[in-house]
Parts: structure tokens; C-alpha cells; sequence
């Protein structure tokens, strides 16, 4: 086994302990996008029953945007192979956002409408858990978008409760970088869809995450040293709130989907 897998797999048995994401007779809805994020978490998730004292129930969920057929058509092969319970939801959500109707951000109307999507489906399967794909990268390119655009400092959570605790969505993967989750794809093989959305690379997170790479380049602690500075604030040294007009909304956590495509994984 090669030692990059080990150590995502480390990774996501440490991020599901420390944050209490999965107990004993959960079932959990994995949302599937076709990239690399979800269709890992979705194969850990699973080999991970195997060797752990307890049991869970995995949906595979995948919210086709509506931009072609090929990619749900494919997701669905891949699940009837690897024997994986699944529900397909096709909508033409990603046309309608980037329609000339549509007058706002089209990820944020487009992320906003696939997630309804997930809760529902989540509801009518009895699923009070949401497994997304988000990992330690999505989670310091939306906390800096925050900061750059959304003028506060906040962040997407590892488990985050909504409807008063009724679903819980649950990140798994947030402490595992995004360059170990593309290798450990590759090794086992995993099928790895490319987007077929418009907006992909053209968006706020895509800036972000240039200048983030450009950092871990030339320094390899500074994606750790960021995630941890998320939780360990000073704020004797952080200056008193100026008074503004108007409240603005917030854009972290699961709000950072109204800027930018932090939605399924």
C-alpha cells in the first residue's frame, strides 16, 4: 500500500473521530459529483465498514445539473458495478442558472438548487447524515473567499446541522489535501468524470486557489499552519468591528455556496 493512501486514510478515520461525524447505525447520504472527491469518499466510506467496530447504510446520491447525459449515465454504470445503492436525481438546474433569465451568480443559484435537491432526497430516504466531498484545499479556498469577498472571517464545518439537528451535513475528507486525494484516486483506479459545467474555472475559488498553490509551493506547513489558525484565533489582537450600514449576509460555512461553487463535491 502506498504510503499516500495510508495516510489519507489516516486522515479521514482522524477527521471522523475528532469531529463525531458518523456512530453506530447511521445512514448516511454520500452526494456524488463524478470528480475525484466524491468518488473517493464514496469508496472509503465503504471499505472503511470492513474494519471498524460498527455500521452504517451509504445512498450514493448523484443531482445531475442537466448539462449532458453522459456523466450520470456513466456514475450510474459505475454504481450497479461496484454494487453501491443509488438514487439519480437529472434536473436542468445547471442550464437554468446560466440562462438568460437567471440574474444571479449562476454556482450560487445552480449549488443552491442541488443541495434542496440532496436534503429532500435525503428526507424521503431517511438519511439524517449528508456526506460531502469537501477537502482540506475547499476549506481554506472558502475561508480566504470569505475574508477577500465576503468581508468576514468564516469557514465551511466538518459537520454542520440544519432544520434544528434534523440533517447534518458531514465533511470526512477535511483534513485531507486535495493532491493526495487526485493520487490515491489514480492508484486505485477510481473513475475520475470531468466537469461539464460552463463556470468550472472561471470563479472566485479558482483565484483563490491560484495563490494558495503558489504559497504551499514555496512553503509546505502553510496548508497546515491555515487550517489550524481557523481554530485557534487571537482575537486580543484582532481589532473591535467598524459600524457599517446594513448587515451583510454571511458567506461562510454552507453560505459561502451564494459567492461560489462550494456546493457538491
Amino acid at each position: 500500500m502506498a504510503f499516500v493512501d495510508r495516510e489519507v486514510r489516516r486522515l479521514l478515520g482522524k477527521s471522523i473521530y475528532h469531529y463525531g461525524l458518523i456512530e453506530n447505525n447511521d445512514r448516511i447520504v454520500v452526494a456524488v459529483s463524478g470528480g475525484k472527491d466524491s468518488m473517493l469518499l464514496l469508496w472509503l466510506l465503504r471499505e472503511r465498514l470492513a474494519r471498524v467496530p460498527i455500521s452504517y447504510e451509504l445512498v450514493a446520491v448523484h443531482v445531475d445539473p442537466g448539462f449532458d447525459t453522459e456523466t450520470s449515465s456513466r456514475l450510474e454504470t459505475f454504481f450497479i458495478k461496484e454494487g453501491f445503492t443509488y438514487e439519480i436525481i437529472r434536473t436542468d438546474y445547471g442550464p437554468r442558472a446560466h440562462g438568460p433569465q437567471n440574474r444571479e451568480n449562476p454556482c450560487f443559484l445552480c449549488s443552491r438548487l442541488r443541495r434542496s435537491a440532496l436534503f429532500r432526497k435525503a428526507r424521503e430516504l431517511g438519511c439524517p447524515k449528508i456526506a460531502f466531498g469537501h477537502n482540506q484545499d475547499d476549506m481554506l479556498e472558502t475561508f480566504f473567499i470569505n475574508i477577500c469577498y465576503g468581508a468576514q472571517v468564516a469557514a465551511m464545518l466538518p459537520r454542520q446541522r440544519f432544520f434544528g439537528g434534523e440533517i447534518s451535513v458531514i465533511r470526512p475528507l477535511a483534513l485531507v489535501p486535495a493532491g493526495n486525494i487526485l493520487k490515491m484516486c489514480q492508484n486505485l483506479g477510481l473513475p475520475i468524470l470531468p466537469s461539464t459545467c460552463p463556470s468550472a474555472d472561471k470563479n472566485q475559488r479558482a483565484e483563490i486557489r491560484v495563490i494558495l498553490e503558489g504559497l504551499c509551493k514555496k512553503n509546505s506547513k502553510v496548508r497546515g499552519n491555515i487550517y489550524h489558525a481557523m481554530s485557534n484565533v487571537n482575537f486580543e489582537y484582532l481589532p473591535q468591528p467598524l459600524p457599517i450600514r446594513g448587515k451583510r449576509g454571511p458567506s461562510g460555512g454552507e453560505a459561502a455556496s451564494k459567492r461560489e461553487d462550494a456546493g457538491i463535491k
